[in-house]
């Protein structure tokens, strides 16, 4: 119960040091397989890295799992000397790391551990593979909230990504060419994990069987977008922001910033959620839309795999054109249609509700220990 507690609060500022010490305590004998995590704690990271604490119950049960993490800038600085010793790492620095540094780290996890399974935990919104080309050949996954249906995407050289390469075309903006092409033998390491639905403040929202309910709210659209980022990213979400606001006899949320609790209870009054693409397909709106029942917007997603899937066009969400061109019509159609919203709200809450409740995440992550 008190290790439960200590996960959920890793990344509030009361409990921060305790809780990590909770998470790096020594493991005792009689261990089973035991598992290293290097993280980095950024609530980004911890989404991804929280369901191995929220199911290590089910994961010691099922294979045997014992699970420790320290901080990766704990392991790239020296201080956590000796490095542990464990079955399997996991490796999770943020994309910043210094490509050479991360090299280095790699090669003393593998002189401390000589017999031990990497894997790499790519938590960053952007869906490239930047960092593949520094993780030593015998990685033995690498793992990432979304994928590339056609894997040739990781093969190619954009600004950065499809998605900012895209948009930097589109409206005609500067931007660095940066070449992440991935290599050959990373591509079959590829393995899928969940997305931000597994954060330790929302994954508990998802254990009722419905989301609040269409009826009785008062604003059409909720479309509270920041604008400020690099060149693309600017003009792409300016002109979303632009078009959801001129919808003529359609209430729009404003734009100024909101607290949290703030944002998810204008989240609860909205009928549709307007969630554009930030810097990575996948955004915190996502969710934070299906877990208070209104119906996500955002462009065409047909191109990304995601676990469980949580973007089937007129099932669980309502895609648009990358150019927004016909966002009048799909919001508008919406409005019109009650029991289209109950649906789509409802069957995407549903997958999340199921995926969390099911444990899924237990048997969905078992190719790392198996």
């Amino acid at each position: 119960m008190i290790g439960d507690v200590l996960a959920r609060r890793r990344l509030s500022k009361g409990t921060r040091r305790i809780a990590a010490a909770w998470m790096a305590r020594p493991f005792t004998r009689g261990t089973g397989r035991r598992v290293v995590a290097f993280h980095d704690p950024n609530r980004i990271s911890y989404s991804q890295l929280y369901p191995f604490f929220h199911y290590r119950k089910a994961l010691h049960a099922r294979f045997g799992v014992t699970l420790r993490a320290y901080p990766f800038q704990d392991l790239l600085t020296g201080k956590l000397a000796p490095v542990p010793q464990a079955d399997d790492i996991l490796l999770q620095p943020w994309f910043t790391v210094p490509p050479e540094a991360l090299a280095e780290v790699c090669t003393r996890l593998r002189q401390a551990n000589p017999d031990a399974r990497i894997s790499f935990l790519d938590s960053y919104a952007h869906n490239d593979l930047r960092l593949s080309a520094h993780l030593p050949d015998d990685l033995s996954f690498y793992v990432k909230k979304s994928l590339y249906k056609d894997f040739a995407h990781y093969r190619t050289c954009y600004r950065d990504t499809y998605l900012s390469g895209h948009y930097a075309e589109f409206y005609d903006v500067d931007g660095p060419f940066k070449d992440f092409r991935a290599p050959e033998g990373v591509l079959e390491k590829l393995r899928l994990s969940p997305n931000f639905f597994t954060a330790p403040h929302l994954i508990g929202g998802f254990m009722a069987p419905v989301p609040p309910p269409q009826d009785g709210r008062t604003l059409d659209v909720q479309a509270r977008l920041a604008v400020t980022g690099s060149p693309w990213y600017q003009a792409m979400r300016q002109h979303a922001r632009t078009l959801v606001a001129g919808l003529e006899g359609v209430s729009v949320s404003g734009t100024d910033l909101l607290s949290l609790p703030q944002f998810n209870a204008e989240l609860r009054r909205a009928r549709l959620c307007f969630s554009p693409f930030g810097y990575g397909e996948l955004c915190w709106r996502d969710i934070e839309a299906i877990q208070a029942g209104a119906v996500l917007i955002k462009q065409d997603m047909s191109h990304l795999r995601t676990l469980p899937d949580l973007y089937e066009p007129g099932v669980t969400y309502l895609p648009v054109k990358w150019d927004f061109s016909d966002l009048e019509e799909v919001v508008r159609t919406a409005l019109a249609d009650d029991d289209l919203r109950v649906r789509l709200s409802q069957e995407a809450f549903r997958r999340v509700s199921a995926y969390v409740s099911n444990a899924r995440f237990v048997e969905d992550v078992g190719f790392l220990f198996e």
